[in-house]
């Protein structure tokens, strides 16, 4: 199943991506589609036959269950401008849900790159592996795109981004998290502050971005880049989808069969890429064509 391939990105959206870290938001529903959407997405999960895994705290890779995630991960507006920054050839390894409740609170500070999480249970081996040079500037193999199903503004907090930053390493994804669940200040019980390179740093707040959204918008953005989120202090639950892209060059799970987070666990067996644009000329990853209920993923096309 092919789509026309939508519009890219400007030249200085890309060099803005680039230099910041980040680039958006940009328009991809109507705040009633994005309703509309959502509001289907969570029936499809809830009747899904079959589920990737059982838990209900590790919310990842629902695309590969639910039909309209699945058009959501390949949708050309978002496929576009993420091949803008990657090239052609682009697989979507993972995506996960992000509810925030009224009165829940913010997550704090931290930048990934092959994604070593987890808590101090797990080894730390990275779910990602890159075959190519890193220290490339210009060279871009990951994208992330978070999409927002609802009002995201600094009330309902919205992500928060400190441009530039994605150049040094503030943060040492290597250690280990410690899952505290009486810990009400940050993310599942995680503090991010244990990861500091330097735990007297802090960012120098005229220079942090608030990404407010309307439902419906999405921005892209390189997870190395330090991004956070506001608390929800209004009365409404804000929703957000995110969508994780990867060159094919990159090698996804390999040595890594289960995840241990937010006090869950999950097996990766279920686990395959999705091809949303070009080809795959490497074979590193296992790829899925249809979803698990057999709904075949659409593929955005050279032909615009």
């Amino acid at each position: 199943m092919t789509q026309t391939y939508s519009p890219a990105l400007t030249e200085a959206e890309v060099r803005s991506f680039k230099e910041n870290g980040f680039v958006g938001p940009f328009d991809l529903y109507s705040p009633e589609e994005a309703q509309q959407v959502w509001g289907k997405a969570m029936i499809e999960m809830a009747l899904s036959k079959n589920k990737p895994h059982n838990s209900n705290i590790i919310n990842y890779d629902r695309h590969l269950d639910c039909d309209t995630l699945s058009r959501h991960i390949a949708h050309p507006e978002i496929v576009g401008r993420v091949r803008s920054l990657m090239g052609p050839d682009v697989l979507c390894w993972k995506s996960n849900i992000f509810q925030k409740k009224p009165g829940d609170a913010g997550t704090g500070w931290h930048q990934v790159e092959k994604y070593i999480v987890g808590e101090t249970t797990t080894a730390a081996t990275p779910s990602l592996a890159f075959t190519e040079d890193r220290d490339d500037p210009e060279i871009v193999m990951d994208v992330s795109v978070w999409t927002a199903f609802s009002a995201a503004g600094k009330e309902q907090g919205c992500l928060r981004f400190l441009p530039g930053s994605q150049r040094q390493w503030f943060y040492d994804e290597e250690r280990r998290l410690t899952k505290r669940p009486e810990l009400k200040t940050d993310f599942f019980g995680y503090d991010y502050s244990e990861l500091q390179v330097d735990p007297a740093w802090s960012p120098e707040q005229e220079r942090v971005v608030d990404m407010e959204m309307a439902p419906g918008q999405f921005v892209l953005f390189v997870e190395k880049c330090v991004h956070g989120s506001l608390p929800n202090t209004s009365q409404e639950t804000r929703l957000g989808y995110a969508s994780r892209y990867v060159s094919p060059t990159v090698k996804v799970y390999e040595h890594v069969d289960r995840l241990v987070e937010f006090g869950d666990e999950i097996n990766l067996d279920y686990h395959s890429c999705v091809l949303v644009a070009g080809a795959d000329r490497y074979g590193y990853n296992r790829l899925a064509e249809r979803n698990l209920n057999g709904f075949e993923f659409p593929k955005v096309s050279d032909a615009g």
